[in-house]
C-alpha cells in the first residue's frame, strides 16, 4: 500500500491555539531566515503580541476553513483512488503535524509515501518548508521512502479548474469583458534573489489561465508584511491605478490558494473589495470563491498520484 500525505499550512481553532500557531510559524527558518536563537526571540514576541488581533480576524470569518477543506479534499481523493492508496492530511503549524502523520503511516506498515504540499506554485516559504520538515521527520522511520510533488500549477486540469471557476463567475455577475487580477501571497524579495521561483510560476500560471479564457490580466500580490522588501505590485495600489484608467469590471483570482483562508475571506472580502467599492468607485468587482473538494481538483490530484 502507498501512502498519500496532503500537507497544508493549518489554522488555529481557538485563541490559545492561535498563539501556538504563530509561534510555530515564526520558528520556521523558511519563514524567518535567521538563526534559531533569533527566531525564538522573534517568534515569542510576534506570537504574544499578535495572537489576540489575529484571532479576532478568525472570529470575523467564522474560524479557519483550512482544516475542514483539507479534510474534505482527503475524503474525496480517497474515494477517487483505488484501495492500494491510503490518504492522510498533515499541517505545518497545527496538529496533526507532518511528523505525527508520517508516524501513523509507519505504525501500520506503510513505507512508501507521496507527499503533496497543497501549494500550486512552489516557494521556499511553503513547499521547501514542507519538504524540509518531512525529510527531518522521516529519519525517525528507517525504511520509509518519500516522494514529493513540488508544484502542480502547470497541469492542464489545474488550468481547467480555474478557467471553469472564472467562466462561472462571469456568467453569475453578467460581466461583459472583465479584467482579471491574479492575486497571490507575496514573499520577501530576498528569497527571489536566493533562487525562489515562485513569482515566475505565478506569472506562468496566470498566463495559461487567462489565455484559455481570452481575457486581459495581470498578477499582483497581497499580504506584504511591513518593514521588509516584498515582491509586488501590491493589489490595492494596482486597483487604484486601474480605477484611474477607467477599468469597470474586475475579477480577483486567489491563484496561490486551493482553499478559502484568512487572506481570501478577510483580506479580500473584508478589506480589498470594500476599499475598491467605497474608496475607488469600482462597483463591478468580485472575486472567485474557491470550491471545496471540487471534482476537477480532485481528479488533478488523483492523476498526479497515479502517474507517480
Amino acid at each position: 500500500m502507498t501512502g498519500v500525505l496532503l500537507v497544508n499550512m493549518g489554522g488555529a481553532l481557538s485563541r490559545k491555539e492561535m498563539k501556538i500557531f504563530l509561534s510555530r510559524m515564526f520558528m520556521d527558518p523558511y519563514i524567518l531566515p535567521f538563526n534559531k536563537f533569533t527566531r525564538s526571540i522573534l517568534s515569542f514576541i510576534i506570537s504574544n503580541t499578535r495572537y489576540k488581533k489575529s484571532w479576532k480576524k478568525y472570529e470575523l470569518i467564522g474560524g479557519t476553513p483550512i482544516i475542514r477543506a483539507t479534510e474534505r479534499t482527503k475524503s474525496a481523493l480517497q474515494n477517487e483512488l483505488p484501495d492500494t492508496f491510503k490518504v492522510k492530511v498533515a499541517f505545518s503549524y497545527t496538529s496533526p503535524l507532518i511528523y505525527e502523520s508520517l508516524a501513523s503511516f509507519n505504525n501500520v506498515g506503510i513505507n512508501d509515501v507521496i507527499v503533496i504540499p497543497l501549494y500550486p506554485q512552489a516557494s521556499h516559504t511553503t513547499t521547501l518548508s514542507v519538504i524540509s520538515d518531512a525529510n527531518n521527520a522521516v529519519m525517525r522511520f528507517p525504511g520509509m521512502k518519500l516522494k514529493f510533488i513540488n508544484e502542480f500549477y502547470q497541469h492542464e486540469s489545474f488550468v481547467k479548474f480555474w478557467a471553469k471557476n472564472i467562466h462561472e463567475q462571469i456568467a453569475k455577475t453578467n460581466y461583459c469583458s472583465p479584467y482579471l487580477i491574479f492575486s497571490a501571497h507575496s514573499i520577501p524579495k530576498q528569497l527571489v534573489d536566493k533562487g525562489d521561483t515562485y513569482p515566475k510560476a505565478i506569472e506562468e500560471c496566470a498566463k495559461n489561465i487567462a489565455h484559455k479564457l481570452g481575457l486581459e490580466y495581470e498578477c499582483a500580490y497581497q499580504s506584504q508584511m511591513k518593514g521588509s522588501n516584498w515582491i509586488g505590485p501590491e493589489v490595492k495600489e494596482r486597483l487604484k491605478e486601474l480605477a484611474s484608467s477607467g477599468k469597470e469590471e474586475i475579477i480577483l483570482i486567489p491563484i496561490s490558494f486551493v482553499n478559502e483562508n484568512l487572506e481570501t475571506l478577510y483580506d479580500m472580502d473584508e478589506d480589498i473589495i470594500p476599499y475598491c467599492k467605497k474608496e475607488l468607485g469600482i462597483k463591478k468587482i468580485s472575486r472567485i470563491n474557491i470550491p471545496e473538494a471540487n471534482p476537477l481538483f480532485i481528479q488533478l490530484l488523483a492523476n498526479i498520484i497515479r502517474n507517480n
